[in-house]
């Protein structure tokens, strides 16, 4: 009788064994790294008004240059996203009044389900990418550094009122853990494989953004405003990451 299939299954069954013991070992061994975002004890409420979280990433509401307010999140990302997930999000307006962006803010707890691919979010709401460049944008506090971000040229076709729309949008975000920051959703995913395998440390990942409907052909313009908007606010919320590995 041929034993080649009887040590073949055995060295398998081996194998399988030695890697659930691996995994169960590595489950009791993580621990959870720092958020790389500043969290406060300030609440968010739903559309409904009704309490949702005792805490939230501390975006600030007082902002030179802006008016600002706490805007909701909806029972939907509430429902849908792991529950230990914290939220931030804000309105912000010029005072002149000629430009305005949404801010946001997703801090993962111990479940990594709480960050999706961007692309998802948006199609899904009926805007269009028709353009995608990784940029920078130059941070002066507390020492100067570049900050690494996506830009997403975007296009909305619809109905508003009765009557056919057409507008542009741009999207920029990135991601940030302790002492960590890309504008890669895939590089996010590799370090965060690689911290929990070499370190036994599950990084607290946060998904920020910034977002501003604009006129056909004012996108760079936009961005223009994003970007003096997001070196204005991220020093006061956003523990600086030293480095990109």
């Amino acid at each position: 009788m041929n034993p080649r299939p009887r040590i073949v299954t055995a060295v398998a069954l081996a194998l399988i064994g030695a890697t659930a013991l691996w995994l169960t070992h590595l489950r009791t061994a993580v621990h959870l790294g720092k958020p790389g975002v500043r969290i406060g004890l300030l609440p968010v409420f739903d559309e409904k008004g009704e309490l949702a979280r005792t805490n939230s990433v501390a975006i600030p509401t007082l902002v030179r240059g802006y008016r600002a307010r706490v805007e909701p999140i909806t029972r939907l990302e509430l429902d849908y996203l792991p529950p230990d997930t914290t939220y931030a999000r804000r309105w912000y307006e010029s005072d002149d009044g000629k430009f305005h962006s949404a801010a946001s803010v997703v801090l993962m707890g111990t479940d990594r389900t709480s960050i999706h691919r961007p692309e998802y979010c948006l199609t899904g709401q009926g805007w269009n990418i028709v353009r995608q460049r990784t940029t920078s944008i130059p941070i002066d506090r507390p020492e100067p550094h570049g900050l690494p971000v996506r830009r997403f040229d975007m296009q909305f076709q619809g109905i508003l009122n009765g009557q056919p729309v057409i507008r542009s949008g741009v999207y920029v975000f990135w991601f940030v853990a302790d002492g960590q920051q890309t504008a890669s959703h895939v590089d996010r995913q590799l370090w965060l494989i690689r911290d929990l395998l070499l370190h036994q440390t599950l990084q607290r990942w946060a998904y920020v953004s910034f977002f501003s409907d604009c006129a056909i052909g004012e996108e760079d313009a936009t961005f223009d405003r994003i970007s003096k908007l997001v070196a204005a606010t991220v020093p006061e919320f956003q523990l600086v990451a030293s480095h990109t590995p």
